[in-house]
């Protein structure tokens, strides 16, 4: 009898606990209509060409979004990107340079935008790549993402949660070699199962472009 009322506390903590985890998430009516694809959160330094400038190039920490509707254009003006929960940005407690507000920007179907936390270091970066440029938001984003994982959410206007992801640095997650990011496989897939992510294939990822390890992209 007595580990039958214990079994039962321990229930209920569980179921208390699951609750309270629950609502400190509202999910927006948009949640899902836009996905983070892509994280860089340990971008290579690489030398300058030009020996007499003795300059380092490094993109800095990025993520992508991705609108994998066929036929509807997102405006994501005003969403929120964030490393804070959803209901410390609601408050506005401890969130100073922790949250960054999406700019003037339409996300069209299928296509990605790219917000950096450095967004010169980024132009400089993927110079060469005009898909990386093109899907890349204007401003920068001012906090930096962990190397031993975080949770990481796009916020609607009205401070709701259209997408969060948590990811880790520990097993059964990806470690991405310095220079790599970390891409989702499928965007079918749960994007907080560390199965449904893998290391990039090419040094810099795919900013703005289908990665490079996709298996299925709808």
């Amino acid at each position: 009898m007595a580990f039958m009322k214990f079994k039962t506390s321990v229930c209920v903590v569980c179921m208390t606990f699951v609750a309270s985890a629950l609502a400190a998430m509202t999910k927006s009516p948009e949640y899902g209509a836009v996905l983070i694809t892509e994280v860089m959160f340990d971008a290579k330094t690489s030398k300058s060409e030009d020996a007499s400038t003795l300059k380092s190039k490094s993109s800095g920490d990025w993520i992508e979004l991705y609108n994998p509707s066929a036929n509807d254009a997102i405006n994501i003006t005003g969403w929120k990107f964030t490393d804070r929960s959803e209901k410390k940005v609601k408050a506005g407690k401890k969130t100073r340079g922790h949250v960054f507000v999406i700019p003037k920007f339409t996300l069209e179907p299928k296509t990605f935008a790219i917000l950096a936390r450095d967004e010169v270091a980024f132009r400089d970066a993927y110079a060469d790549r005009p898909e990386a440029l093109e899907a890349l938001v204007r401003g920068s984003f001012k906090f930096g993402l962990s190397l031993k994982g975080e949770t990481i959410s796009v916020l609607s206007r009205a401070n709701e949660t259209v997408f969060s992801l948590s990811y880790d640095d520990k097993n059964p997650w990806p470690s991405p070699d310095k220079g790599s990011s970390l891409e989702i496989i499928d965007v079918r897939l749960d994007p907080n199962d560390a199965l449904s992510w893998i290391e990039s294939y090419e040094i810099g990822g795919t900013p703005g472009a289908v990665n490079s390890n996709a298996v299925a992209w709808r």
